[in-house]
């Protein structure tokens, strides 16, 4: 792996962490829907166990597919929990992870089309 797939193995390892994080939060203050709190939770585990593989980018997309159901995930309950919920807090940080897995997303689709093409150049 070069540094920039490290680079990204990190930031799933990260986002991973902080929705595991936030969703134990949620967990603890009551937040008003469960079903999102738990998925949180799920999510930030799968991304965490996906992060701490030794080559995380070796399986074929499914880094890549895994971020971006939890980009989708995080987009939709951050809107349902600002129209449902009132949480006028929760929602945008919710959405602003939704927009950082949008990222991660970007970059291991980056990955995926210019180094599936050329494997010599993508290991080490």
């Amino acid at each position: 792996m070069n540094a920039c797939q490290r680079i990204l193995c990190l930031g799933t390892l990260l986002l991973g962490l902080v929705l595991v994080g936030l969703g134990v939060f949620l967990l603890a203050t009551g937040f008003g829907i469960t079903t999102i709190t738990i998925g949180i939770i799920v999510a930030g585990i799968l991304l965490h166990a996906i992060g701490c593989l030794r080559k995380c980018l070796d399986f074929p997309g499914l880094l890549c597919l895994l971020l971006a159901l939890v980009t989708l995930f995080l987009i939709i309950t951050g809107v349902l929990a600002i129209l449902f919920a009132g949480e006028i807090i929760i929602g945008p940080i919710l959405i602003g992870l939704g927009v950082l897995a949008l990222l991660l997303t970007v970059i291991c689709l980056i990955f995926r089309c210019c180094c599936g093409r050329r494997r010599e150049d993508c290991r080490d």
